[in-house]
């Protein structure tokens, strides 16, 4: 399979552009392009797989890479075909898809369903934008300067295919031999019409005389207009505020389904929270500070519900745990140091309690060897932290440096102090996404 990349972008004299081909798990197969004209760089690729990952670069002539693309492209090649002529862009950072195409955003159309576009044999271009449309009324469509792009006929307008969140493709026939000029539009299916065109000037392609072969007019940035972009309206509140007489005089993640809950009676579209991270250091009121996080991965064990963990308390502590729930529940201000003392103490007493059981669990084992990555080394820091007194490091009397093998031989003479702390996190983690 042959493709013939083209991509516009100005450089400085001794610069080049290089295309980086993903591997998909090997090596990425690096391409140099060469210059045509006009600022046009052009590369042809043997290619093998219907699916590609690839990004632009800018090298100077020690081939350090200078400049490189925020964003990886993503095409799919269809099997009646098996030669591409592909024109892109260059992916910017700012590009709306880049910031709206995310996991917050795509859930507030959780009715997706792709759509296909048809491409057939007699086509001659594929036309593709990424534009993220949050209003489920709107849809992109096209028209041009030629007959068969609608002669900029607002009634003619060619409708594109949601293919993917965000991204519209449509397949067509060109038979003129001319510049081919064009725009993509805002079109309402309620009011059946188009509303609006994009801003800018007129989008540029050429000609594709070639039969069996598949020109790919792979567009970015899709120019809206103020009023067309994604508004909502949130609310924004730190978890440790989130309150309730089921908590330990504090808000936890489970508090947090019940702000959802609230969020949605009272058609707010975001939640944002403070940082959730765990912030130990000393166990005084100063850990309460969320923005002086200790990893960037471990969530702060304060938001465990006692209540919810899947081993109950011991019951001869019971009565002294409801007794100092009620306490801290009726303050008006949170007493940090109380409640945090009190949640390692009962976290501590349902592990000893259960701990037999909670090595044996194979969801929890699953935890540990998906992450331990971070949890060994993390759960080694919390120990050593507790040991000496302090998180700073430097200050420690072993282990000053992390080096692993020396960590996983501490891990295993450490064994039940180590495994409660990664127990911790493992409970963090599945109250949130539970």
């Amino acid at each position: 399979m042959k493709l013939y990349f083209n991509v516009g972008y100005i450089v400085k004299a001794g610069e080049n552009l290089e295309l980086v081909i993903d591997g998909e798990g090997t090596a990425a197969h690096i391409h140099t392009m060469f210059y045509a004209e006009n600022g046009l760089w052009k590369c042809e690729v043997d290619y093998f797989s219907r699916s590609i990952s690839y990004q632009y670069r800018v090298v100077d002539e020690r081939r350090n890479v200078l400049r490189e693309e925020f964003v990886p492209h993503h095409l799919h090649f269809p099997h009646n075909y098996k030669e591409f002529v592909i024109f892109d862009e260059w992916n910017n950072k700012n590009f709306p898809e880049n910031y709206l195409n995310n996991k917050i955003l795509y859930n507030k159309l959780h009715t997706f369903v792709p759509e296909k576009a048809a491409i057939l044999k007699k086509h001659t271009h594929l036309f593709r934008i990424e534009a993220p449309v949050y209003n489920p009324d709107w849809r992109v469509v096209l028209f041009g300067s030629t007959p068969s792009l609608g002669s900029w006929d607002y009634e003619k307008a060619i409708p594109l295919s949601q293919t993917d969140f965000g991204l519209w493709e449509v397949s067509v026939e060109i038979p003129e031999n001319e510049m081919i000029q064009f725009k993509y539009c805002l079109y309402d299916t309620k009011e059946k019409r188009v509303i609006d065109v994009e801003t800018g000037e007129n989008r540029f392609t050429a000609t594709n005389p070639m039969p069996d072969v598949l020109q790919i007019v792979s567009n970015h940035y899709f120019r809206f207009k103020g009023y067309q972009m994604y508004h909502d309206a949130g609310v924004a509140v730190p978890v440790f505020s989130l309150r309730s007489e089921e908590g330990f005089g504090v808000g936890e993640f489970a508090d947090i389904k019940k702000l959802a809950d609230w969020t949605k009676e009272t058609h707010l579209g975001i939640i944002q929270i403070l940082p959730i991270n765990d912030t130990t250091a000393n166990y005084s009121w100063t850990d309460s500070y969320p923005y002086a996080a200790v990893s960037v991965y471990a969530l702060h064990p304060q938001y465990i519900s006692i209540e919810k963990l899947d081993y109950s308390l011991p019951k001869d502590v019971v009565e002294e745990y409801h007794a100092e729930k009620e306490a801290l529940n009726a303050l008006d201000l949170i007493d940090y140091e109380k409640m945090i003392a009190g949640k390692w103490k009962y976290l501590q007493a349902v592990f000893t309690a259960e701990k037999d059981k909670i090595y044996k669990d194979r969801n929890f084992k699953k935890f540990i060897k998906d992450n331990e990555n971070w949890l060994v080394p993390y759960a080694a820091f919390c120990v050593l932290r507790d040991k000496y007194k302090t998180p700073n490091f430097n200050n420690w009397k072993t282990h000053k440096k992390y080096i692993a093998g020396k960590i996983s031989q501490f891990f295993t003479a450490k064994v039940k102090i180590m495994i409660f702390r990664c127990c911790m996190h493992g409970y963090s983690i599945s109250f949130i996404f539970s």
